[in-house]
C-alpha cells in the first residue's frame, strides 16, 4: 500500500513554501516505512523513527526496503514484495510534480 505525503523541507533546507514528496510504505510485515528521493538518491527510514535515514541509490532501495521492513530477501515472496514496494516507490517519487519542475 503507497500513500503520498507532503512535508515541509527540514530547516534550511529551503524556503517554506518548499515541499518534499514522501512516499509510505506498508510492508505486510505491518512495518511503515517513509520514503524520499534527494536529487538521485533515496532516503529510508521507519515512520516514527528518530535517526538518520538510510540512503541509497534507487537500485539498491529494494535491500534497504526489505531491512526495514523485516522482509528476507531469500525468500522469493518476500524479495518480490521488496522489490514491487521498491519499484512503486521509485515510480511515483520520479512523477511527482516536485520532480518533475527540477528537471
Amino acid at each position: 500500500m503507497l500513500t503520498l505525503a507532503r512535508r515541509r523541507a527540514a530547516s534550511g533546507g529551503g524556503t517554506a513554501n518548499e515541499r518534499k514528496m514522501t512516499v509510505t510504505l506498508k510492508a505486510s510485515t505491518g512495518a511503515t516505512i517513509l520514503v524520499r528521493r534527494e536529487e538521485d538518491m533515496f532516503a529510508a527510514l521507519p515512520a516514527g523513527a528518530t535517526g538518520e535515514a538510510q540512503v541509497c541509490l534507487g537500485i539498491d532501495l529494494f535491500e534497504v526496503v526489505a531491512e526495514l521492513a523485516g522482509l528476507d530477501l531469500d525468500e522469493e515472496e518476500q524479495a518480490e514484495e521488496a522489490t514491487r514496494l521498491a519499484n512503486d516507490a521509485r515510480q511515483r517519487l520520479s512523477s511527482s510534480p516536485m520532480q518533475q519542475r527540477s528537471r
